[in-house]
């Protein structure tokens, strides 16, 4: 695999992991939040939502740059 290949690789594994978490995560404080009435975890929800959206947006950047044409002229119309 080359250079770009491996380091997508190790930013995609990076982004599934934070995502699972977040998930875990949003998923127990919502139930604490309505089933347990527990208040502080409503915050802690959005939270987690909103880090695993920054990580799955942080992956698709990354992806794009990767794949962005090294040459500045690539692209345009002559």
């Amino acid at each position: 695999m080359t250079d770009v290949a491996v380091q997508q690789k190790k930013r995609f594994t990076t982004m599934i992991a934070i995502d699972v978490v977040c998930f875990l995560l949003a998923g127990a404080a919502i139930v604490g939040h309505v089933a347990f009435g527990v208040g502080w975890l409503l915050p802690v929800f959005v939270l987690a939502i909103v880090a695993g959206l920054s990580a799955q947006i942080w992956f698709v950047v990354g992806w794009l740059k990767a794949t962005r044409p090294q040459d500045p002229q690539a692209g345009r119309a002559p």
